[in-house]
């Protein structure tokens, strides 16, 4: 049989039997080079009454085969094209912007609950399936688009063609690598099956970007039981009992000197907000145990209370967090030059300029001594939660005379009373850095080697005096904060949650912009290059009537068999889709 076309709808007069029995037409004789064919070359009809009735008029046949709804190489075919295309890419970018919304809304959130980390799950994860599902049908979409340029570019058997009809099938791609023997072939259609299986691998490995951990920058709170410390005494470690005020003065000595050497002393804007987290750690040296945040302008500095969730029998681990209940120290001091006997080693009390002779029960050299008199001027004057602190700074060349007045505030925001500093211990706490605690006289007295940073000499600085001596004062009230008993009361109790994070910003940005610019680009792509030949419809009639004349062929040699004949004539028949002389697409068959 010579090479042809053939097109089952250009032939005129095509009749219907009526008759149950329906005979399967003979292939046609004689073919022309065109797809248009004289009636002698027609396919026989279905039929030889001349009374059964046509399918179609003679009217309605000839105007349907001139009928093409878009031209190759059409404005109208191309626009169709593209537009099908971006209506899936649309379809992306907004999928795609509800997972960046759902991403923002609950990073904004910071710790969430359980029931809203599953919330978030579903939704993140509907969006996902979603977006997976239309990327793969507008892949599906562009291997059908782009299966008629391919078949177009030359011939191929019938087994290549069947499969590359079938493009929208991975599995048919596949096979289609492996049959076809050409490199070129098989590398397009392998690379096809990479492409695919990489989009849908790009969504999901977006999951992978983030996740929910348990949060350590906030908790949740609830009604129940909260621990705080018992501020009642400064309590000797290991003691819940009243002490003795000896005791008590040396415990304060001690927790002040352990808190001033890990306090720092931060700006008072950096205060942590009420219920921000108290990173509790089991290392006691820690500053966030002892941190002071300092108000230098107003020559003050503040102590922030934490308090912490109650173990339970199930949960042993306890949270703490910073509270709005705060107490403040405040310090004035004044400097004075000491003229006489200003080096510690003379037996004699020192000469202060503008004040005299100043009486130290002891002092020594080379080092700055703190000085408490037992008799506190502050009393005098009504101001119970204050004590006067010297400080004589010894040299042989510049030494120094401080007089400086520490007053410690009343706790506020505490209704309850939970963190009440009395007078009695306020005073302790604001002399702590020369009380010793065991005097039998006046006046209690502790020196500091200038080697060290509380004995480092600062040359009449006063404001530095008095932010050494408030520092050292109110890290008292942290170490009590820290090692003292604790009691309970009824409050809002902390509780871990969950805090979404992105752990590769970059990653996850690039995907969800990546994936809708290579849609895009592809829609445009595959558009130009399927223009160039006519885009077939998929429907089933009129792929049937496409196929009819290769149909007729493969029965002429089989008689509907699958024999030897029959896979034989579809490896030796060649078929190229193409353009016909009378202007319409169809399929040129050769080989057979």
């Amino acid at each position: 049989m010579t090479a042809g076309y053939y097109d089952p709808i250009s032939s005129p007069q095509i009749e219907l039997d009526r008759q149950s029995h329906i005979s399967r037409p003979s292939p046609p004789l004689q073919q022309s080079s065109g797809f248009s064919q004289s009636s002698a070359a027609s396919t026989p009809y279905i039929g030889s009454d001349p009374s059964q009735p046509f399918i179609h008029k003679t009217e309605h046949s000839n105007r349907q085969s001139t009928i093409i709804p878009h031209k190759a190489g059409s404005r109208k075919q191309f626009w169709n094209i593209l537009l099908k295309g971006l209506a899936r890419w649309v379809l992306t970018v907004a999928l795609c912007g509800a997972y960046l919304f759902a991403i923002g809304v609950w990073s904004l959130k910071g710790t969430v609950t359980e029931p809203s980390k599953r919330i978030f799950n579903a939704l993140t994860t509907g969006i996902s399936i979603a977006l997976g599902l239309n990327i793969a049908t507008a892949l599906k979409d562009y291997a059908m688009i782009a299966r008629w340029p391919i078949m177009n570019n030359r011939k191929r058997n019938l087994n290549e063609l069947d499969l590359t009809l079938k493009a929208d099938s991975l599995t048919a791609m596949a096979k289609l690598a492996f049959i076809s023997g050409r490199p070129m072939v098989f590398i397009a259609a392998i690379a096809w099956l990479v492409f695919n299986i990489a989009t849908q691998v790009a969504v999901a490995g977006v999951s992978l970007t983030y996740g929910f951990d348990t949060s350590t920058e906030s908790y949740l709170f609830s009604s129940g039981t909260v621990k705080v410390p018992d501020m009642t005494f400064f309590y000797s470690q290991g003691n819940s009992s009243q002490p003795d005020p000896e005791m008590e003065q040396y415990t304060a000595q001690v927790l002040g000197s352990r808190g001033w050497q890990s306090a720092e002393g931060s700006p008072i804007r950096g205060m942590p907000r009420a219920r921000a987290v108290f990173p509790r750690t089991q290392n006691w040296s820690s500053s966030e145990y002892w941190n002071i945040w300092e108000d230098q302008p107003n020559k003050s500095m503040t102590y922030v209370f934490p308090e912490f969730s109650a173990p339970t029998r199930n949960d042993s681990t306890i949270l703490g967090v910073y509270t709005d209940r705060t107490i403040s120290i405040h310090y004035s001091c004044n400097s004075h030059k000491v003229i006489s006997n200003g080096n510690g080693s003379d037996y004699d009390n020192p000469v202060v300029q503008d004040i005299g002779e100043v009486y130290m029960e002891d002092f020594s050299t080379y080092a700055t001594t703190y000085i408490t008199n037992n008799t506190n001027p502050c009393a005098a004057s009504g101001q119970d939660r204050c004590f006067v602190v010297q400080a004589f700074e010894a040299s042989d060349t510049d030494p120094w005379y401080y007089l400086c007045n520490i007053t410690m505030g009343a706790t506020i925001n505490d209704p309850h009373n939970v963190s009440f500093i009395s007078d009695r211990m306020a005073r302790t706490a604001v002399g702590a850095i020369a009380q010793m605690g065991f005097s039998w006289d006046l006046q209690q007295t502790t020196y500091y080697p200038n080697k060290t940073q509380l004995g480092a000499p600062l040359h009449g600085n006063a404001t530095n005096m008095g932010r050494k001596i408030a520092a050292y004062g109110l890290s008292t009230i942290s170490g009590a904060a820290t090692f003292n008993p604790t009691i309970t009361y009824s409050g809002m109790e902390p509780h871990t949650g969950f805090k979404l994070t992105i752990g590769h910003h970059y990653l996850f940005v690039l995907s969800l912009f990546l994936i809708p610019i290579v849609q895009c680009a592809m829609c445009f792509i595959i558009a130009f290059w399927a223009n160039r030949v006519y885009i077939h419809d998929d429907a089933y009639l009129s792929m049937s009537l496409l196929l009819r004349p290769i149909a007729d062929d493969l029965y002429s040699v089989s008689k509907n068999h699958e024999n030897s004949a029959f896979r034989s004539a579809k490896k030796r028949m060649m078929v190229r889709y193409d353009l016909g002389q009378d202007g319409r697409w169809g399929f040129a068959r050769s080989g057979h």
